[in-house]
């Protein structure tokens, strides 16, 4: 159901000739159709991968990376989106002859068109206690004794962290205020013992905020002698870095205007502090963050422009080393939001983007050149499905006998109980269904723990 618009309708009380409604059009032949409300836009992706949206108001429509002009506006009737005549017969026309429509812009020739994978949810956790868009990031935490006793650590930006069990029933709630992005790491020195830490970007302090996580039932105890408070004006995006060559632990927190800092979080008799260790800037927002502790990489995703591939320890510069991918090939719709790593045996595995914008998740491979693989989305089925995701995270380590090879678990920002919209949880799906769903399987490696990580860049 599409919300009211900003843009207003009354210039459309009624429907103009050949105006068809694009939700329910397309999803006749099987497309899935999500809607933004912030920026009055529906994004649509067609059942071979193929992606495009369009805004209220607008006489263009994108497609494949490329602008398209229209013959009309799109208008808002009734809460539906509904398109000018011609635009859902080009679509889909051209689509079945393997073709763009014409463009505006240059298309992208050389980009290959993913084959959508799909599957659904096995999972799903309890919905937050806060209504509008409050769920945002997952972290799994993996139990040092008993695998099926792991948990699933997350945000809620409408007031603190919540932990869940991998049945999905929350078994903690902390208030803490505006929690963002959330990650975990194992093996912190802190008073002569090993623990295992979860840490979060928390936007009403602005600081980032340290947890030991107790190992005999998950829950978190704050470990910050004193706040951690980055120099940009406002913290969003966060992952942990664990350098393998140096056993020393970072903090890595993105700014609402594109800034990035590294902090080192410095173990103390009283807990933990930091030190700022290395700063820059993209040109544009950035949430998506993601450290690769073997190969020593951070992947950062800026959301309407790429993927950036940037060395992750503190003397390696402010310049990416490369690209992974963009907005302006076909595996990617801007917002690109959550990004998270599939361990795998000899440095293999994948590196998981959330493409928010046609609610799809694209996988590329972890080592070497990141070669593109795939995409899948997360349909109905007897959970419903997710759309327009934020974050997401991944464990491919044997969760006991509910998930034997571990779990994928994505936020949903519109989540339906019994065919109604209810507040917003994260939904669960065991990774060997996620592999075998696509038409090269993914590697299925459940003996990975990321407890004995090995570093692969000397």
């Amino acid at each position: 159901m599409f919300a009211a618009s900003l843009y207003s309708p009354s210039a459309y009380a009624s429907v103009e000739e050949g105006y068809l409604p694009l939700r329910s059009m397309l999803e006749q032949s099987g497309a899935r159709v999500t809607w933004e409300q912030s920026s009055q836009t529906a994004f649509f992706t067609l059942h071979n991968g193929a992606s495009g949206s369009v805004t209220i108001g607008s006489s263009e429509y994108k497609f494949e990376g490329t602008t398209v002009k229209l013959n009309g506006r799109i208008q808002l009737i009734s809460d539906a989106t509904y398109v000018p005549p011609g635009l859902i017969e080009l679509v889909l026309s051209r689509l079945s002859a393997g073709q763009p429509p014409e463009s505006t812009q240059p298309a992208q020739p050389d980009k290959e068109r993913p084959r959508l994978a799909e599957v659904t949810a096995d999972g799903e956790t309890e919905s937050v206690d806060s209504g509008d868009d409050a769920a945002d990031d997952p972290a799994i935490w993996l139990h040092p004794e008993d695998s099926s006793k792991s948990r699933i650590i997350a945000t809620n930006k409408g007031g603190g962290i919540l932990v869940y069990d991998l049945f999905g029933k929350q078994v903690q709630s902390y208030e803490l205020g505006k929690m963002n992005n959330i990650d975990v790491r194992y093996g912190f020195p802190l008073n002569g013992k090993k623990i295992d830490i979860a840490a979060a970007t928390n936007r009403s302090a602005n600081t980032v905020d340290v947890f030991a996580i107790v190992p005999e039932t998950g829950e978190l105890k704050s470990i910050t002698s004193q706040p951690i408070q980055p120099a940009m004006k406002e913290v969003y995006g966060f992952s942990l870095y664990h350098s393998l060559k140096t056993d020393k632990f970072y903090a890595l927190v993105l700014g609402k205007d594109g800034e990035f800092e590294q902090i080192e979080l410095i173990p103390g008799t009283d807990g933990i502090t930091g030190k700022r260790v290395r700063d820059f800037k993209v040109s544009s927002q950035a949430e998506g963050i993601v450290a690769d502790d073997e190969y020593a990489i951070i992947y950062l995703a800026e959301e309407d422009k790429a993927i950036w591939k940037v060395g992750a320890e503190p003397g390696s510069g402010s310049k990416p080393e490369a690209s992974v991918d963009d907005v302006n090939s076909s595996h990617l719709t801007a917002d690109i939001e959550g990004l998270t790593l599939y361990y795998a045996a000899d440095g293999k595995g994948y590196l998981l983007a959330s493409s928010q914008g046609s609610s799809t998740y694209a996988v590329y491979e972890r080592q070497g050149n990141n070669r593109y693989l795939g995409s899948f989305g997360i349909k109905d089925g007897a959970i419903d499905g997710t759309s327009e995701t934020d974050g997401i995270d991944v464990l491919g380590f044997g969760l006991g006998d509910a998930y034997p090879n571990g779990i994928f678990v994505a936020q949903d920002d519109e989540n339906i109980d019994n065919g109604t919209a209810v507040n917003q949880n994260f939904k669960i799906v065991a990774w060997d269904k996620l592999a075998k769903s696509f038409k090269n399987p993914l590697l299925v490696d459940n003996g990975i723990d990321p407890r004995q990580l090995v570093n692969r860049r000397k």
